[in-house]
Formats: structure tokens, sequence, C-alpha cells
């Protein structure tokens, strides 16, 4: 294995097409899912050959065999009204083997490589003021204009696409950004995953993470034709990722760590996109020092708070260091911050997590929760429907300008900012 630098050039920039099968021949293939005991007992009727084994921090999990991945997808998001809850494999070796490398206890417990510090004010303060609602609002109108964005459909791939393209256009101009499409996931049909990356300076090995999933899915079924504007979950995501990447790079800035900005493939189904990619990072040695999800940013009704910090499949340290975030950069505007557990492998840094890095997820306010039903997220009505649009979130971005801002404050204060007397002292040596 090469250096950390040569594997994340490897990363980047040379994922070639993968063996994924047709939309049609997945689709009839068996699944293997690992999930919670919970979410498992509510698909028991579907889920066969169930095996139960204990995983790395002694808590229950369970593998079963599914004919229909989206089923379970349906069952998660109507009855635990939540997103993700399973990992989806192509094979019963697969599901062994992701858990039997599950370093989720690592993540959550061992303190990560990177030092986790407020000092970076002088770049970030600038910043906050530039989040332009309009800029979401538009990016968000654009994704959730596709009939829908299924990972098997030909509208997820254009999706895709159009994500890489958008992103391209934002680095133009820049000799240290290259965006380039992840298709080293065989269960993602033909939708890839987009990453784009600003190399950083003089601990360009060291990697910051942030993203979010770039598929939709109506609950309701309807197959590559179905109707999932998918435009909170997570158009929403990905406009306020690509509207953080905007502002930092037409800022000219020059982080000292490598930023990777990503849009996760086939996530709705089993978080493969993800799955693929964080899998890939471990086998490579990438030192990702931390991780961002942004997974619906957009909708908020009467919750007396403004973002939810996702407590479960979080590092410690990065979720107290989004605490001292917060505090530093949106508490000044009056902004409220809470806490919420969403379930078993509720989005996208669960990925990160079962792979052993620091992750966390930070999550829209929603309406007021039921403290007596625990699957109540407080979530957007509209979720997983032909009814997900900017329309029922009042045609307007304005929620996701507060997670811009943060996501901003994750990467300028995660990222620094090249000092130039390091490269001066280099010159003059």
């Amino acid at each position: 294995m090469g250096s950390k630098s040569s594997c994340l050039a490897l990363i980047a920039f040379a994922f070639v097409a993968s063996s994924a099968a047709p939309a049609a021949a997945q689709a009839r293939a068996p699944v293997y899912i690992v999930t919670s005991p919970a979410t498992h007992a509510g698909i028991a009727s579907i889920a066969h050959d169930a095996q139960y084994r204990i995983g790395p921090a002694g808590e229950t999990r369970v593998i079963a065999r599914v004919a229909d991945v989206d089923a379970v997808s349906r069952h998660v998001h109507e009855n635990e009204q939540r997103c993700g809850g399973f990992f989806a494999f192509d094979s019963l070796s697969d599901a062994e083997s992701f858990l039997a490398r599950e370093h989720a206890a690592q993540a959550l417990a061992t303190p990560p490589g990177a030092s986790y510090t407020v000092d970076n004010a002088a770049t970030v303060e600038p910043w906050l003021g530039q989040v332009d609602q309009a800029n979401i609002h538009d990016t968000i109108q654009t994704l959730s204009a596709f009939r829908n964005r299924y990972y098997a459909s030909s509208y997820g791939k254009q999706a895709a696409e159009s994500i890489r393209d958008l992103w391209q256009a934002l680095a133009a101009g820049r000799d240290d950004v290259d965006v380039a499409l992840f298709t080293g996931c065989t269960s993602c049909s033909t939708q890839p995953s987009v990453i784009m990356t600003l190399h950083g300076t003089d601990r360009a090995d060291e990697v910051v993470v942030i993203g979010g999933h770039l598929d939709s899915i109506n609950a309701s079924g309807g197959g590559l034709e179905q109707v999932a504007p998918g435009a909170d979950d997570d158009a929403s995501g990905i406009a306020t990722i690509t509207e953080v990447a905007r502002i930092a790079l037409a800022s000219g800035w020059r982080p000292r760590r490598t930023i990777q900005f990503m849009g996760y493939a086939a996530e709705e189904i089993g978080l493969h996109g993800s799955n693929a990619i964080a899998a890939q990072y471990a086998a490579d040695g990438v030192d990702v020092v931390g991780v961002l999800q942004l997974d619906m940013t957009n909708y908020k009704d009467g919750a007396p708070y403004d973002m939810q910090r996702i407590s479960d499949n979080s590092n410690a340290a990065i979720n107290a260091w989004f605490g001292a975030l917060f505090d530093a950069y949106l508490a000044p505007n009056g902004y409220v911050l809470s806490d919420l557990a969403c379930g078993y492998g509720c989005s996208d840094h669960a990925s990160w997590t079962a792979q052993g890095f620091p992750a966390g997820m930070m999550f829209e306010a929603g309406k007021p929760r039921d403290p007596g039903d625990p699957w109540d997220l407080g979530d957007f009505p509209y979720i997983h429907s032909s009814g997900d649009t900017l329309a029922n979130m009042g045609d307007s971005a304005i929620h996701s300008v507060k997670f811009a801002q943060f996501g901003l404050a994750f990467v300028g204060e995660l990222g620094k900012t090249q000092d130039e007397r390091i490269f001066a002292d280099d010159f003059d040596a």
C-alpha cells in the first residue's frame, strides 16, 4: 500500500465503472440486511433466515435475507418515520464481513486523531453572511424537478451527473479542486456518488468530509417511474453542501487539510453509496479526521429549537465539538440546538462510524416531537412521497441557511487555513 497521499489521489481520480448489475437483475436478487432487533421485529414476515449477532460494543444486530429491499425501506419510512435503519449487502458473506470488521465501538469511544478546536473565526466569520437562501432554493428546485432520483432509475444517474456538473462549475479556475464520480459501489445500480476534493496544503493527508445523499424514494413504490421529488430528503442537504462549497471556493480559501464534499448514491435502500466509500477509505488507510452528514435541512414547523444533533452512531468528541461550533457561530443569532436519537444506521454518517471514522449528523428542527412516541422525529410530514416539494415548505429555503452556516463553520474550523508563513519558511530554507 502506498502513502496516504497516493491513496487519496487514487480514490479521488481513479474510480472506474463498477460491475453493478442492471437494475432489473438487482431487483430480483435477494439482499442481506444488517439491522437492529426492533426494526427486524417489524419486518419479520419479509426478512428470512434471521441470525442474531452481538456487535463490537455489546449491542445486538440481526442479519436477515430479504427479497425486496424497497419493502424494508418502506417499513422504516412509514412505521419508524425515519431514514436508514439498516445496511444492505449483495451476499450473506458481505453482511457477515461487515459485522466482523465493524469498528463502531472504536469510532464512538476512542478519541480521534484530530484536535477539535474553535480558533479560525478569521476565516469562518466573513463566510456566514454570504449564505444566500436563493442559491439553496434554486439547487433544491433543480434536483426536485427530476421525476425521481431513485438509485436504479435513469433519473437517478442523471441527477448525480447534474450535481457533478454543478460542482465542476463551482471549481472552475481552481487547480487545487477536482470533481469525480465514485462508481465503485457494486450495489448502487447505475447511480454514482459524487465527490469534490479541495486539496489541502501542508496537512493534505488528513481529510474532512461533508456529505449528504443524492437519491430519493417514494415509500408507496412505483418502481423506476415513481414520483419522488425529494426536495427536503435530501435535495436540501445537497443544496446546503453546494452553498458551503460555493462560498469556500469563491473566497479563494486554501485549507491545510483536504476537504471533500460528497453526494452519496443509494442511501434510501441501505446506505449503499456511503458504505462503499467509507469501506474503500478504510481499506486504503485514508486518514478521515471528521465527517458531517446533512440529511434534511429545510423544514421547521413550531419546534422550539433550530437544529437537532443526532446522538447515535456519532462520535462523542465530534458531537461535543458540534456543540462548541454551534455556540460560537449560531447561538449568537438566537438559534437553539437540541439532541435527537434516530436509531441504528439512520443516515450516511453511520457508514463512516461503522468503518471506525469519527462522524456525526445535524438534522432539521421539524415540528415538536411527541415524547411518548420513540419513533417521532418531528420530521417533514411529506417525507418519501410525491409531496416532498418546495411548495410544501413554503417555497423557501430559509431554514437551510443556518445549516449552510454550520457547514461553513465545520469545514473552516476542521480544515483550518493555510498560514502563509509556513510556506515562506519552507521557501527561505
